[in-house]
């Protein structure tokens, strides 16, 4: 990582594997940069790292139960208890299941606020 907010900052910061520039720094560095902190406190640098470690673990957990929510809910969807209940499930409740799984996954994404 490499913070900067000069002109001369501006190459390093595009080679850098994350860059990240100041709002008050020149147009050059900010271009370059992944990330523009808008205030000039360095202490915004800490709540970026702190948000996006919260950020990557929320798609890890979203990313869990997605998977699990559908390891089980596919095959159920597509009649393998079928052969032995000999219930099949309707395809209308199997839309509202995988729409409810896209909802869980978005309302926990919301939740990082919290």
């Amino acid at each position: 990582a490499m913070v900067g907010d000069g002109i001369n900052d501006a190459p390093a910061l595009a080679q850098a594997d994350l860059g990240v520039a100041l709002a008050s720094g020149t147009n050059v560095s900010m271009e370059a940069a992944d990330i523009v902190l808008v205030n000039q406190s360095l202490e915004d640098l800490l709540v970026m790292i702190d948000l996006s470690r919260k950020v990557l673990s929320r798609i890890q957990w979203n990313l869990f139960w997605a998977l699990g929510y559908n390891a089980i809910g596919i095959p159920l969807a597509a009649g393998v208890l079928y052969p032995f209940t000999r219930v099949a499930l309707p395809s209308s409740l199997a839309g509202l299941l995988m729409t409810t799984s896209s909802v869980l996954v978005v309302t926990s994404s919301l939740m990082i606020r919290f």
